[in-house]
């Protein structure tokens, strides 16, 4: 409700920036294993602006190197201008930034525009992940979703993981990243990078 009043009202630009304030100054001098992935959610309003990858960039490069900058884009906001859309995040894909669209399966995007656009992750919506409520459950539209990023050589994010069960199915399906309450509620910055870093001490580091 928050973020749509925000939109609806033209302030969600302003926050937004605001936000990318606050991440380079909690994020300052944290020590991450790359590649860390922060994600960052973009509104259609903000990916119009002139000012889009200037504001971006700016972010950007204030992060630790060991940081992988995802942006989250709506399907709505990807087929509202897809040319300009497909102009912008082209460059800042070439400046090394990722992006992702955001609750997958929900809007109306073209199928075209996955090959189109410089798109690495799908992030699969909750509602999708919640027919996973035993085993045997017929998922078929999350089976297809899950198909169809592997045949176009996305990775996908599973959104709102809450039970055992659904880690379970997601990583028997190939599903490389998840992200929900079962894993961790959100958390201040702080508490986070607490969490992060005992989290990392107790998982075996790769050579």
């Amino acid at each position: 409700m928050f973020i749509r009043a925000a939109e609806e009202n033209g302030t969600i630009i302003p926050l937004t920036r605001h936000l990318f304030e606050l991440i380079i100054r909690d994020a300052k001098g944290w020590e991450v294993s790359a590649p860390f992935h922060l994600g960052v959610n973009i509104a259609a309003a903000h990916l119009q602006q002139p000012s889009f990858i200037t504001d971006v960039l700016r972010l950007w490069v204030a992060l630790d190197h060991d940081f992988c900058l995802v942006l989250e884009i709506t399907e709505r906001s990807l087929v509202e201008d897809t040319a300009l859309a497909a102009e912008k995040l082209n460059a800042l894909h070439e400046k090394g930034c990722q992006v992702a669209v955001d609750d997958f399966g929900t809007g109306y995007c073209s199928l075209s525009l996955l090959q189109n656009l410089p798109v690495d992750y799908l992030k699969i919506d909750k509602s999708f992940i919640d027919t996973l409520t035993s085993a045997g459950a017929d998922t078929p539209i999350l089976d297809t979703i899950v198909a169809l990023s592997q045949q176009l050589g996305l990775a996908t994010i599973a959104e709102g993981i809450s039970t055992a069960h659904q880690a379970e199915w997601l990583q028997a399906n190939s599903v490389p990243y998840v992200q929900g309450y079962f894993y961790a509620r959100p958390m201040p910055a702080p508490a986070f990078f607490q969490w992060y870093t005992e989290q990392r001490a107790h998982t075996p580091q790769v050579p």
